[in-house]
């Protein structure tokens, strides 16, 4: 049973509460996050409820009660470019003019924040001075929504650039700025741009430059794309209840600060804003499951991820769910922070979609090895930077560095932070990190293609397993179970044989992985007969080995439904 718990639109928080969740609040509850560039005040993100209203003074009889006198349009700057940003920089609008969807370098998703930048320029000799400025959003049906900023706007020479974004991205000030709510983020809307003095003295400044974008009084289409952007990740905090002492479970539902609203949120909801941050999704949708007791070793990475995956299967899960794991270790942690399974985008690798983490005394510092978990059930490999990072990507660009290379916004941080092109991917052990373009273009396929599955006719059938490991001693165990199975991935020369009355059945190619940190190998292959009890003998075998399958150790794990 779950209920669902809209925190804000883009970011669900589902609550699988079917017992009490044990745990205490973490101390770091209301610890802030950190990183990037905080801008100055420019935006809240807050729609106003009109333009606003600068100025007014008493008429000659000194009659104080007339309205005050409109703020006047902003001479000497013109707006001619601008980008908007949903974790990395989208051109949007260069000079004045619309970049269109097919011309940029990422589709601007739907219902998801983001933060709108208006690049100036401005005339030779402009005096330093606040401008007000006001981005309306047009909805289809007419409707429009306002966004204030006040920049203290400056002259600068940028001649050495192509774009004015290019030259002024890393300054809060050398843009108007505005977080755009996830409502307002919807196919179809156009925004228009007014910008007014903040005080007297420049009302007969002669410039040609436009106070209004577009210069021609009407509207430009941001271009939002109708996007499906899902992630789904069941984070089960598991008490390792193996000694009196222990600390008690991780408490996922603990108050943990507010969001950028000022609204209360709990730890679950600070991993969904995290992912958020560093994914091209709109939607993130955390399930916190009833706490899981753990009795095994957790210094060693593959026996929770085990856990996880038999999991997923006895609580019939969704292919496109991920599983995360937290737990604080008693009698000493691992030497990792987390580990996870290397997932691909099929339904039949759904099992791979497993990891797990130390829930450490920093609630950030599990965010951010949350986030980087879950780019390895992604598929994702590490990045090199610090050296330490086994198995890097040798096709990232900025290899062995490590550095994003390009300009990202926090479009959910309290204030919006920019981080800059020096920050390092999230898939590296360095720190400050920040989603990189690259990164951003290799998993939103991996995303569309796995959300696509939520449709239940695009769902392959289930269908009978053998699931295991197989260790590197020899010995092996087993359980029969329902789910999916992608021949694709089958490993070539590693098979299964399944006997009947001692007549071969079939010998079939299995799934054949290591388990992260060990040498032992997670195995699964589908059954060749509906009908189990038919087989009386299995065994294992690959180019360099073999074994038996003990038949009478088989038990089945059967799926129930997680959600209802």
């Amino acid at each position: 049973m779950t209920r669902r718990l809209t925190l804000c639109t883009g970011l669900v928080v589902t609550l699988a509460a079917c017992g009490p969740n044990g745990g205490a609040a973490d101390e770091a509850g209301a610890e802030g996050e950190s990183g990037g560039v905080a801008t100055d005040g420019a935006a809240t993100g807050m729609a106003t409820d009109g333009m606003g209203t600068a100025g007014g003074s008493a008429d000659e009889t000194g009659d104080t009660s007339t309205e005050p006198l409109p703020p006047p349009p902003s001479t000497g700057l013109e707006i001619v470019e601008v980008t908007v940003d949903q974790g990395i920089r989208i051109p949007v609008a260069r000079d004045s003019a619309l970049v269109g969807p097919t011309e940029r370098n990422s589709a601007v998703l739907q219902n998801r924040p983001a933060v709108v930048r208006a690049f100036y320029e401005t005339d030779p000799g402009y005096v330093t001075r606040s401008i007000y400025a006001v981005l309306t959003i047009e909805h289809p049906d007419g409707t429009t929504v306002p966004y204030e900023s006040f920049v203290n706007t400056s002259a600068e020479d940028c001649s050495a650039f192509p774009y004015i974004y290019e030259c002024r991205y890393s300054s809060p000030s050398g843009s108007f700025i505005w977080r755009i709510e996830p409502e307002d983020m919807v196919p179809g809307v156009v925004y228009s741009i007014e910008m007014f003095e903040t005080s007297p003295g420049h009302e007969d400044d002669v410039s040609d430059k436009s106070s209004i974008f577009p210069a021609d009084g009407g509207a430009m289409q941001i271009g939002i794309e109708n996007s499906y952007m899902k992630m789904r990740v069941v984070v089960v905090p598991f008490d390792h209840d193996i000694d009196p002492e222990c600390a008690e479970a991780p408490d996922l539902l603990a108050e943990f600060g507010t969001d950028y609203h000022g609204n209360p949120r709990t730890v679950a909801d600070y991993f969904a804003e995290r992912l958020l941050a560093q994914n091209p999704a709109d939607e993130v949708e955390i399930i916190v499951h009833d706490v899981v007791p753990y009795f095994g070793n957790a210094q060693q990475g593959f026996g929770i991820l085990d856990t996880l995956q038999q999991m997923r299967f006895q609580e019939g899960a969704p292919p496109e769910y991920y599983y995360y794991g937290v737990i604080r270790p008693c009698g000493g942690g691992p030497e990792f922070s987390g580990i996870a399974q290397l997932g691909g985008p099929s339904q039949g690798q759904a099992a791979q979609r497993v990891g797990w983490g130390v829930y450490h005394g920093s609630v950030s510092t599990t965010a951010e090895t949350f986030v980087h978990d879950i780019g390895h059930e992604q598929g994702r490999f590490h990045i090199a930077c610090s050296g330490e990072e086994g198995g890097p990507d040798p096709s990232y660009p900025d290899h062995p560095e490590g550095d994003t290379e390009g300009f990202g916004i926090d479009v959910i941080s309290n204030p919006v932070s920019i981080n800059p092109p020096s920050s390092h991917d999230y898939m590296t052990y360095c720190g400050t990190t920040w989603v990189s373009e690259w990164a951003w273009h290799l998993v939103s396929p991996w995303i569309a293609e796995i959300s696509s599955w939520e449709q239940q006719a695009s769902r392959a059938p289930t269908r009978p397993l053998l699931v295991g490991t197989v260790r590197a001693d020899g010995t092996s165990s087993f359980y029969l179970t329902e789910g999916w199975f992608d021949e694709d991935s089958a490993r070539e020369g590693h098979t299964v044989r399944f006997f009947e009355d001692g007549a071969l059945l079939s010998e079939t190619a299995a799934q054949w992985v290591h388990w992260e940190r060990s040498e032992d190998y997670n195995v699964i292959v589908p059954l060749p007969v509906e009908d189990a009890t038919r087989i009386d003998t299995l065994s294992w075998h690959t180019p360099q080995a073999e074994g038996d399958i003990d038949r009478a150790s088989l038990r089945w794990v059967r799926p129930t439904s997680l959600v209802e």
